[in-house]
């Protein structure tokens, strides 16, 4: 049962080391990152070398035998005291998370110096991959060895599932509450691991042996242990994914507006904020999607302003009327017949035909205290100007 379930698990922890190292550049300062995503390597490292091959590798390389087990509780000790330390940090003001992350690794450190010199009091001989515990479960010092570490397995996950669910309760976003609650609800799973270790050592004391329940005992852990994970990674992944729907958008309305944009530059060239081939331009490339589709807002706005003194106050009035009619009203009314505006308005400058009854916008009334929140207007008003047959041109003409 370990080595089906183990190499699930240990896809699941790299999964999420993967998604926290994308982010920790941005947030090397973080603690509770850092400490987060120290959990999943320590995790993955865990239940690598739990996995029967992994085990017999390790045992081949350095010429020992059973060294798997103080190295995977070694870094279960450890990630524990790292989960502790995201709740210190998530929980409590700056100092007291300090002071807590420090009480938290040393008594890691504690456990982890006493299961070492445990196991090589015990110098196990035999190799066990699968029943490790249930070979050495009547040797005293192993006794020993599973006492300290289940004692200190099994306090900082009933802390775990107890912080977890509290900490959720007092958090004002949906998936942090998710996320926490989940957390919360695996490492109550995990106690069944705990349990029946418990059970291994007063069995043998009793001088029985508990060998049915080897398989409960794996599945608690493996099963409470990938909520764990998973949980601890909803909230990333939900910013992650907030994130990319957010450039993903960007990026669509960036082309949306190309058309719209194109227009304005063949009849105003002035509207680009930088020739296009200068060092400025080229480091709007590097500002990435934000700020280019910032600088085609800018643009456009531009552009309106420049033919707004050839703007017909007559084909406003049919514009309206024709769109009226079509069941139009509100801003999408508004939007469609800017688009006739602007369509009519490049047709006058290009002829420098001023009309006899100049007039604005029909978007005016737009108000906005950044130029990107002009965003959506402009979109309706490109959709609209769009569905005309309009020359293209490459993207390349502008950032």
């Amino acid at each position: 049962m370990k080595d089906i379930l183990h190499p699930i698990s240990l896809t699941v922890a790299l999964i999420g080391l993967a998604c926290l190292l994308r982010d920790l550049p941005a947030r090397r300062r973080d603690t509770a990152w850092a400490a987060l995503t120290a959990v999943y390597l320590l995790s993955a490292l865990s239940f690598l070398f739990s996995i029967s091959s992994m085990w017999r590798a390790i045992d081949e390389a350095l010429g020992t035998r059973n060294l798997a087990v103080p190295l995977a509780m070694s870094c279960v000790v450890a990630l524990l005291a790292g989960q502790q330390i995201v709740l210190s940090h998530w929980s409590s003001p700056a100092d007291r998370a300090r002071r807590m992350s420090r009480y938290w690794l040393g008594s890691g450190a504690v456990v982890i110096a006493a299961l070492f010199v445990l196991f090589f009091l015990l110098t196990p001989a035999v190799q066990r991959p699968t029943d490790f515990t249930l070979y050495y479960a009547h040797d005293h010092i192993y006794a020993a060895y599973l006492t300290v570490y289940i004692s200190a397995y099994t306090l900082a996950e009933g802390y775990l599932s107890v912080a977890s669910w509290r900490l959720a309760d007092r958090s004002p976003r949906t998936a942090v509450r998710v996320g926490l609650r989940t957390v919360a609800v695996g490492a109550a799973v995990t106690l069944g691991y705990s349990a029946v270790r418990i059970g291994n050592l007063i069995a043998a004391a009793l001088g029985t042996s508990l060998t049915g329940w080897e398989d409960f005992a794996w599945i608690c852990g493996d099963l409470g242990t990938i909520l764990t994970l998973v949980g601890w990674l909803i909230p990333t992944l939900t910013a992650q994914t907030r994130h990319a729907t957010y450039r993903w958008e960007l990026r669509r309305a960036h082309r949306q507006l190309h058309p719209l944009w194109l227009a304005f530059y063949r009849a105003v060239p002035e509207i680009v904020l930088t020739p296009n081939g200068s060092t400025a331009d080229d480091r709007s490339h590097t500002r990435g999607i934000p700020f280019q589709v910032y600088r085609r807002v800018v643009e456009i706005r531009d552009g309106q302003t420049a033919v707004r003194p050839y703007l017909d106050h007559h084909i406003r009035q049919a514009s309206e009327q024709r769109h009226r009619a079509t069941g139009l009203s509100g801003d999408g009314l508004h939007a469609a017949v800017t688009a006739d505006q602007i369509r009519a308005a490049l047709t006058a400058h290009s002829q420098g035909a001023l009309p006899a009854q100049p007039t604005d916008f029909a978007d005016q009334n737009i108000e906005s205290w950044h130029p990107i929140e002009d965003l959506p207007a402009l979109r309706a008003i490109a959709r609209h100007f769009a569905r005309h047959d309009q020359p293209t041109a490459p993207e390349a003409v502008s950032t």
